[in-house]
């Protein structure tokens, strides 16, 4: 099994500055004037993989062939960016506040991500249904996201990383009914964040699920 080593968590306070710095982001023109299709890809970030192995990780659908470990690896890193924004940083915004049933959103500034059906479209090449309706529940008093005027806004909160926690890495196990596991280790540190003193354990399975391989259960390590 290859094994990817993932960074050390950057423990800054940039995670608590709103909605983030800007950065340099785009989404696949895959979703265009809110129509689905069936690829999406997130622009890569400095140290992620690249736009093309994005896209090959999300269009593996409906494939008899035996997934590389590469691809599963892809989409795992991109699954973790996207559920970074529900929980430390949310996505990049720019402008005033709007207030919304007494919580203040900011308008959300990513290419290909110009509506809250966007962001649904692009977590479905992802994420199953039920992380999914998780992340994007309709129910939910303040939602992470939600439109406002027909244009996607976010709540410019989140938290920081876990301190507790150091370098991740992850291992592809395949199934026997063909599905995969995406095995984490993730390094427990002591208070001064200088020593390991043990170590936690994720599995997050990958699925095939209506032509698509997608996480069907999903959280972040840190």
């Amino acid at each position: 099994m290859n094994v990817k080593k993932f960074a050390a968590l950057f423990l800054s306070a940039a995670l608590l500055t709103g909605c983030g710095m800007l950065e340099e982001a785009a989404v696949s023109s895959a979703v265009s004037d809110g129509k689905p299709s069936e690829a999406v890809a997130a622009s890569p970030q400095e140290g992620a993989p690249g736009s093309a192995e994005m896209m090959n990780a999300a269009e593996t659908t409906g494939s008899a062939r035996e997934l590389t470990e590469e691809e599963i690896l892809a989409a795992y890193d991109r699954a973790v960016a996207a559920y970074e924004w529900f929980e430390l940083n949310p996505l990049p915004c720019v402008g005033p506040m709007r207030q919304e049933n007494g919580v203040n959103y900011q308008r959300v500034e990513y290419a290909g991500l110009y509506t809250l059906n966007d962001l649904e479209t692009y977590l479905e090449s992802l994420f199953s249904e039920d992380v999914i309706s998780r992340l994007l529940d309709p129910e939910a008093p303040a939602p992470r996201y939600r439109d406002i005027d027909g244009v996607l806004y976010a709540r410019p909160d989140g938290r920081p990383a876990d301190t507790g926690k150091g370098a991740a890495s992850a291992v592809v196990e395949r199934e026997k009914d063909g599905s995969y596991l995406i095995n984490v280790t993730v390094d427990l540190l002591d208070s001064e964040q200088a020593t390991v003193t043990g170590a936690e354990f994720y599995a997050f399975p990958y699925r095939e699920l209506n032509g698509r391989w997608v996480f069907a259960d999903f959280e972040l390590v840190y």
